[in-house]
C-alpha cells in the first residue's frame, strides 16, 4: 500500500469527519460541480461507474440520487472516508460497492472490476502530487474504461505560488488526457480554482 505522504491526515477519523462538515462551506461552488457531473451521466441508461478518491460519498449520493445507475464503485485508500460514503449511500443498496486501494499504488487497477462505462474524480487527482504523473494516471484509468465510455475530472487547479513544474494547470490536464489516449476532450466547467474535464475512451 502507498504510503500517502498529502497534507491531509485521512487515516484519522476526527480529521476526515471536520474534513467531512467543511468542504463544501469552503468551497460552496462544489455543488455546480456534482451537478455537472449528472448531466453528464444522466444519458447513459443502467451506468456503471467508479470514482476515484470517492471520499464522503457526496458527489455518489447526488449521482445516485438523480442519474440511472446500475452499478456505483467508490475507490479511496481512507477507512474512514470509506467508512462515512458507506452510511451515507446505505439507501442505495447493492448498487454501491466499496473498494480500499490507492491509485498511487503500482498495478491498482487490476482488483477492480472493470470495465466501466465512466470513471470519475472530484478534487483527488491532485493527490499524484505532481503534474508530470497524471498522464500515467489517465491512461490507467482508461484501462478501466468500456469502449466509448467517458471519464469525467474535476479537480483544483494551483495559481503561480507555485513553480510552474509544480504547478496543476488546465493545459496539464488537457495534454494528459491526450497524451493516455482519450479523444473528444473538452473542459465542462471551471469555477474558483476547480475545472472540469470529460473525454471518451
Amino acid at each position: 500500500m502507498h504510503e500517502y505522504t498529502g497534507p491531509h491526515d485521512f487515516f484519522d477519523e476526527s480529521y476526515v469527519r471536520e474534513w467531512e462538515e467543511l468542504a463544501n462551506s469552503r468551497r460552496p461552488f462544489r455543488i455546480q460541480f456534482f451537478a455537472a457531473f449528472a448531466a453528464e451521466l444522466q444519458q447513459m441508461a443502467a451506468a456503471t461507474i467508479l470514482e476515484l478518491g470517492s471520499g464522503p460519498g457526496f458527489l455518489a449520493e447526488h449521482i445516485l440520487t438523480r442519474c440511472p445507475v446500475a452499478a456505483y464503485h467508490l475507490f479511496d485508500f481512507s477507512p474512514p472516508m470509506l467508512n462515512l460514503s458507506r452510511a451515507r449511500l446505505a439507501p442505495f443498496g447493492n448498487r454501491v460497492c466499496s473498494h480500499q486501494g490507492s491509485f498511487l499504488d503500482e498495478g491498482w487497477w487490476r482488483s477492480l472490476p472493470g470495465p466501466f462505462d465512466a470513471v470519475i474524480s472530484m478534487q483527488a487527482v491532485h493527490e499524484v502530487l505532481r503534474p508530470e504523473r497524471l498522464p500515467q494516471l489517465y491512461s490507467e484509468s482508461r484501462l478501466l474504461i468500456k469502449a466509448g465510455g467517458v471519464m469525467l475530472i474535476a479537480d483544483k487547479l494551483d495559481d503561480e505560488s507555485k513553480s510552474e513544474a509544480d504547478r496543476f494547470t488546465a493545459d496539464k490536464h488537457l495534454a494528459a488526457l491526450s497524451q493516455a489516449g482519450f479523444k473528444e476532450i473538452r473542459q465542462v466547467d471551471a469555477v474558483g480554482d476547480l475545472v472540469m474535464f470529460a473525454a471518451r475512451a
